[in-house]
């Protein structure tokens, strides 16, 4: 009987070897696999991810691309300066960092430091005893999870931050300006560099933190640059660029980060610095960073050379934007004096090369109301929006052709418009009686009843003596009539290569009365620029074209100033006005009549009177009121020359003029375009 036991006992034992033999064959089996896996199958894989765990690759960005006037005269620069920098190592800890921080005070000045309360706990906790006693004071759910397994180390951190009252801290002026120098530190990444802002830095300084450099890790003395616009008449549109604290604006950092920006990379953040930004922005150097299975840098390889950025040319030249501008401040200045502007917010002008849409100039004058001082404000010219008046009167004849309510030059009789219950709409020249006139006179005469016919026919409600308005189909033509105005720019984008344009002041909400004025140019506001581009398309046949301020990309010469062109900004169309080409010289040569008219009725003599080339025009005046109710007007032209051949589009813009007879507009107009002739004779 024990033998039997004992033999069963051997077969048992055998089969348990044989069983535990084949299950290490298996796990060897899956290893081989696994292997083969990972070698073969997806060796590509796992070699990238080795190489990025023992590599790291850091961006630093260069010199930014410069911007000159058409003449190639410089509007900013970059000025040179000697700035702290701060390199982290991946091992280095932040008692460290603030150690060094106290030590860097020594050295360097730092002026009235604003830090924020959470800078403060940071540095507090930067003491490795203080952040083990803190920590040590925390409740366990703030450390263990429920199966009692630590925390990660950064929950655990933000439960030590929680548990700080930063207004129990108590620093002293000189501890915060330690701590303003740690914040900067510790917001540098891991191998990267940062610029650690300080008060400028003198020669001793300089030599005395290089003679010092091993008692202050990862701190050197670079060169870096400011970004300087300089005092031009075109300061305005230039915009600005982001310090080396702020880097990248934290709206837009998702976007930046994509096209391979570092955080903290120096940005445009307006105008022509942000709208080129890409163009502007240096190359940057690359370089990698080579660590051995410890973590610890074994080498640094250049992998990229960085290159200044690319540089902006503008298609206005500063001698001609000046010399607008003086006209603008000569003419605001002089009405100033005889008490007709002391409500005005100032005077603006817009020049554009119709053909291809360059600006030629884009000046404004701006007035402190209450007061004498004057400014230059170029940027009001695609900001700022004004009640146009008349000048619009040709885009009410074009919205009246397309949608069927007029025909070629059709004659309607100007007369009083008389609705059932409310005050007549007349002409400025009503009172010499109603007279039957054609789209052309229309335009020469500054007819508002022949343009609330055509909005009335637009409506379907043609034009009887004291009949009552229906309003159903007020918002279909008011939306017709918008329509044609936006294929002349009105209203609408012009496309111009400046972010944050205004579209215009365009109300959704509107009556009769609104709309009817509208086709006369007094309700829906707009920019000086969108004038210029209706001007420059009734000059072009009715081809809109986008405008732009930059004329083309240049490359850097030997001394990296402006070198070879790179590319020309080229001419874009935006549409064309669903007119005929018939339609569209009726027009034109009611602009003609406007300027070079014999009538006793013609508006806009002054216009083309002295004017060294033809000038074809629109001029226009909006009725508005000031301080206390007084009544003022907006005095406005919009034109362009030579009549035959157009080489330039004005539009001039002054509101709130407080004398209703005002025609400065029209002189402004005329000596804009003479001083072009002049500058580039154009016959």
């Amino acid at each position: 009987m024990k033998k039997k036991i004992r033999k069963f006992e051997n077969h048992s034992i055998t089969r348990r070897l044989y069983l535990l033999f084949s299950l290490i064959c298996l796990l060897f089996l899956v290893l081989i696999a696994r292997l083969g896996y990972m070698q073969i199958t997806h060796q590509a894989y796992y070699t990238d991810k080795l190489a990025k765990a023992t590599k790291k690759t850091v961006k630093q960005g260069s010199v930014r691309g410069q911007i000159y006037d058409a003449a190639g005269k410089p509007l900013v620069e970059n000025v040179g300066k000697q700035v702290l920098t701060f390199t982290r190592d991946r091992k280095m800890t932040a008692q460290e960092m603030r150690e060094t921080a106290g030590k860097l005070l020594q050295y360097v000045d730092v002026e009235n430091p604003k830090v924020t309360e959470r800078q403060e706990v940071d540095y507090y906790l930067a003491n490795t005893k203080v952040y083990k006693e803190v920590v040590d004071h925390l409740s366990d759910k703030k450390k263990f999870d429920t199966d009692g397994n630590r925390l990660p180390e950064a929950k655990i951190y933000q439960a030590a931050v929680d548990s700080i009252d930063p207004s129990k801290l108590g620093y002293t002026d000189d501890e915060k300006k330690i701590i303003y120098l740690y914040s900067q530190m510790n917001a540098v990444e891991n191998f990267a560099t940062g610029i650690i802002s300080t008060q400028p830095l003198g020669a001793e300084q300089i030599a005395t933190i290089a003679s010092d450099s091993k008692d202050l890790p990862g701190i050197a003395i670079t060169t870096s640059w400011d970004r300087k616009v300089l005092d031009t008449p075109l300061a305005s549109i230039i915009g600005s660029v982001s310090t080396e604290q702020a880097g990248l604006p934290a709206e837009e950092v998702d976007q930046y980060v994509k096209k391979g920006y570092a955080l903290n990379d120096r940005v445009g953040t307006s105008y022509l610095e942000k709208e080129y930004e890409e163009v502007l922005q240096g190359k940057r150097s690359e370089k990698e960073i080579l660590l051995d299975k410890n973590g610890n840098m074994e080498k640094v390889v250049d992998i990229a050379k960085g290159a200044k950025g690319e540089n902006l040319k503008l298609s206005i030249d500063l001698d001609f934007q000046k010399g607008v501008e003086d006209i603008l401040r000569s003419a605001f200045s002089s009405e100033l004096q005889a008490g007709n502007a002391t409500f005005s917010e100032g005077v603006y002008a817009v020049a554009l090369e119709p053909d291809t849409g360059k600006v030629l100039a884009m000046a404004g004058i701006k007035h402190q109301i209450g007061s004498q001082d004057l400014s230059a404000d170029a940027l009001g010219t695609v900001t700022n929006v004004f009640v146009p008046g008349s000048v619009v009167k040709g885009a009410t004849l074009s919205s009246g052709w397309e949608n069927g309510a007029i025909s070629g030059n059709q004659v309607l009789t100007d007369q009083p418009i008389v609705f059932a219950g409310s005050a007549p709409i007349n002409s400025w020249f009503t009172q010499y009686g109603s007279r039957s006139i054609n789209a052309v006179e229309a335009l020469e005469y500054s007819s508002n009843t022949y343009m609330v016919q055509i909005a009335l026919k637009m409506m379907g409600q043609p034009y009887r003596p004291n009949m009552t308005l229906q309003i159903d189909q007020v918002d279909p033509a008011m939306k017709k009539l918008r329509s044609t105005f936006a294929e002349y720019g009105l209203g609408t984008s012009t496309g111009i290569d400046l972010p944050n344009e205004s579209t215009g002041f365009i109300p959704k909400e509107y009556t009769v009365g609104n709309y009817l004025t509208n086709a006369f140019g007094q309700f829906d506001n707009y920019t000086p620029m969108q004038l210029a581009q209706y001007a420059a398309t009734v000059a072009n046949d009715g081809k809109r074209v986008r405008p732009h301020v930059v004329e083309g990309i240049y490359d850097n010469n030997a001394e990296g100033g402006l070198g070879q062109l790179k590319k020309t900004i080229e001419t874009k169309e935006l549409n064309q006005v669903h007119i005929s080409a018939e339609d569209m010289a009726l027009i034109k040569q009611g602009f003609y009549q406007v300027a070079n008219g014999t009538s006793g009725l013609t508006t806009g003599k002054t216009v083309g009177r002295g004017a060294s080339v033809p000038i074809s025009a629109k001029t226009g005046t909006a009725e508005t009121s000031v301080d206390g109710g007084k009544q003022a007007i907006n005095t406005n032209v919009v034109a362009y020359a030579p009549s035959n051949n157009p080489k330039i589009a004005v539009a001039v813009v002054f509101p709130h003029n407080t004398n209703l007879q005002a025609t400065v507009s029209n002189s402004i107009t005329r000596d804009i375009i003479n001083l072009y002739n002049q500058k580039h004779p154009m016959n």
